[in-house]
């Protein structure tokens, strides 16, 4: 037997060897790196792994290469693709343990969230349910509201729905190959699968390049970007029926590959555009680690690969995916806030045993009930039953939610007039001395917000604007109101004012724009040019003109940055305000304190009873900003600055509850119901 024979003896000898082995313990070690990544960055997002996140990427090179290895064997088996018994055997596989968790989240939330969280998380547990979190998140991504959202305890399902999502599709795609290799006889259908296969990525891979330079936020949940990396890893199954790497290089390439996926955890951070072309990288060491194989028993280190531990945990990293991020979520409403050392390694611990309970109790007991198992039918409608039943749950969240917010609408109409409600408590201290100290008495929903609508408001698409006439045919005032979402925040006391005295208001808001002249890098990161909010200024000026209204109210985000030096962005103020008082009063408000490092609605649910505890010194967060010296300077003729800090504010702290009415709707936004109490301290300056 010569060299050749004996090369191509042993090629078809690792071949037969790998298509033969039906345990992969590799698979599992790869799980446990993977899953351990996403758990330690979920904990320490900003510790030594920042880029943990590529766990999930690896996880989908993996769930890619095990279904489509199960497919192609399926297809050489019988010639096609039963696309009920597949759909049946995921569900067995993944609903019983992923439904458990979300029907859990839905009483947790309710018990632990604050009232305002309720909503958006009944939606994402809905969402969840039915697959179709990842959507869900990519729009609203793409909504300036939701810039200010904290993450839902299931915000984690968004990877479960892209994986969904691309084994709907993939199967079918099988079966379209199957059919067009019977049509043509060309009699080799896994050559053809493989073409199609190729296709997927490669348009896949160019359409994440381009949307993750557009819009990271969105690309970063939406299936077309991630469908290259589930398409990678079923090319390996077709790859390794003609290849398999002999022993020492299959060797070199597990590590190199476990390295790769390291050093990109190491090296990303969320600070990294991803998915687009650097996702390759954890891609790439996923596939070179499968690829490798068992090593032939070559390899001297294989104990890290298949000891116990490792094991034990690649079989329970599912159900760890499912239950660590609820905790993380859910534990700092039961701490104070603060998640220590050992409030992070209590989160570990439990992860692990409730991961192990739900592996025994869940997934395996489910998936193995006999009746069940035999019969796809009855697996399907199991399914679809429990689902229907979680999803009902959320939907009465969600019902409770939207009643719960009538009853606080109605209290909060009957208490407006009271002397001691929200910022009136701060115009007689003899009457209201426990104004920062009494606990709030009024819940937030998703009506508090300041982009909220009014009845009353229409928009005026032709000049991209909200006009509320409320005086009639003949109003006795006409009022702008114009900037960004912190000026939206008035729109509300504006219109309490209108009602009663016959005022048309017209309002003009864009996110992250107050009204200045000065160009600027993007106000709310998402690429716009300098001259973004600078354009809009200047076309607002001119709808401004046309109008010529008695007063026009402004004001903005105070803590913007983006600006050569702070002289830039007080002269941008400046300017556009000077063109105003030609044809009009001007009132500029003085932004509120901003509490940015801190969400306000969760601290106080962290610390019932004890708002103090969410108190922050005024020094910090009642700053001097370009927007506040540039009014300062300008006071005098045609011009006002309203400074409403007293109704925030004492001489040392600002306070995230006054006269019982929460102060803060997220980290920076005034609830409306405490907006609509400053209407007595905006309305002296309107004259």
């Amino acid at each position: 037997m010569n060299t050749s024979q004996r090369t191509t003896g042993a090629r078809a000898r690792r071949l037969e060897r790998r298509a033969a082995r039906s345990f992969l313990p590799e698979i599992q070690a790869l799980r446990m790196w993977a899953v351990g990544l996403v758990v330690l960055f979920h904990l320490w997002p900003s510790g030594l792994v920042k880029g943990g996140f590529v766990g999930v990427d690896a996880f989908f090179v993996i769930s890619g290469y095990l279904i489509t290895s199960h497919l192609i064997r399926e297809v050489e088996a019988t010639g096609r693709v039963r696309l009920a018994a597949f759909y049946a055997r995921r569900a067995r596989r993944l609903l019983p343990a992923s439904l458990v968790v979300l029907a859990v989240c839905v009483p947790a939330s309710l018990w632990l969230l604050p009232s305002d969280l309720w909503e958006d998380t009944s939606k994402e547990v809905l969402a969840s349910t039915f697959y179709v979190q990842n959507l869900w998140l990519a729009s609203k991504a793409v909504t300036y509201s939701a810039s200010n959202d904290v993450a839902s305890p299931v915000q984690h399902y968004w990877s479960l729905s892209t994986e969904e999502q691309f084994y709907l599709v993939w199967p079918s795609l099988i079966l379209l190959a199957l059919l067009v290799n019977r049509v043509t006889r060309a009699r080799r259908p896994v050559v053809l699968t493989g073409a199609v296969l190729a296709v997927v990525a490669v348009a896949s891979f160019w359409f994440s390049v381009a949307f993750t330079r557009t819009d990271t936020a969105a690309a970063y949940f939406v299936t077309p970007t991630r469908a290259w990396e589930f398409a990678a890893g079923a090319l390996l199954p077709l790859l390794l029926r003609r290849y398999a790497p002999p022993g020492p290089l299959s060797v070199l390439l597990r590590y190199l590959g476990l390295g790769i996926l390291l050093v990109s955890a190491l090296l990303l951070s969320q600070q990294t555009p991803f998915p687009g072309a650097v996702a390759v990288w954890p891609v790439l060491g996923t596939a070179l680690v499968i690829l490798a194989g068992d090593c032939e028993g070559r390899d001297r280190l294989d104990v890290l690969f298949t000891n116990r531990v490792a094991q034990w945990l690649g079989d329970i990293s599912y159900s760890v995916y499912l239950w660590h991020w609820p905790l993380i979520v859910l534990v700092p409403y039961l701490t104070g806030g603060h998640l220590r050392i050992r409030h992070k390694l209590l989160i570990l611990g439990a992860t692990l045993v409730l991961s192990h309970l739900s592996k025994r109790y869940v997934e395996d007991a489910t998936r193995f009930v006999p009746r069940v198992r035999r019969s796809t039918a009855r697996s399907l409608l199991a399914a679809l039953g429990v689902m229907i039943v979680v999803g009902g749950a959320a939907g009465g969240m969600l019902g409770w939610t939207k009643y719960s917010e009538r009853r606080t609408q109605e209290a909060v109409e009957a208490s407006l007039s009271k002397p001691c409600f929200g910022a009136s408590a701060r115009l007689g201290r003899t009457q209201c001395p426990d104004a920062f100290t009494k606990p709030a008495s009024v819940t937030l929903g998703k009506d508090e917000a300041p982009w909220a609508p009014i009845k009353e408001c229409q928009p005026d698409k032709a000049r991209a604007a909200v006009v509320c006439r409320l005086g009639g045919d003949r109003p006795r005032k006409v009022v702008a109101l114009v900037g960004d979402s912190h000026a939206q925040q008035y729109q509300a006391p504006l219109v309490d004012l209108a009602r009663r005295k016959g005022w048309d208001l017209h309002f003009w808001f864009r996110g992250g724009c107050p009204a200045m002249y000065a160009r600027s890098t993007s106000f709310d990161g998402r690429g716009r040019p300098a001259d973004y909010c600078s354009s809009w200024s200047r076309r607002v000026t001119g709808e401004l003109r046309k109008l010529s209204p008695d007063v026009i109210v402004a004001t903005g985000y105070g803590a913007r940055q983006g600006f050569a030096d702070d002289a830039v962005a007080v002269r941008g103020f400046q300017d556009v305000w000077k063109e105003w008082t030609g044809f009009s009063e001007v009132v500029v408000v003085r932004d509120q304190p901003t509490t940015l490092l801190t969400w306000m609605p969760a601290c106080l649910a962290q610390h019932p009873g004890d708002q103090n505890a969410c108190a922050r010194p005024r020094a910090k967060t009642l700053i001097d900003d370009p927007m506040t010296r540039a009014a300062r300077q300008m006071v005098g003729r045609r011009f006002a600055f309203a400074d409403l800090s007293k109704a925030f504010c004492d001489e040392q702290r600002c306070y995230p509850v006054v006269g019982s009415v929460p102060v803060y709707l997220d980290r920076d936004h005034v609830s409306r119901t405490f907006a609509r109490t400053l209407t007595p301290y905006l309305a002296p300056y309107l004259p």
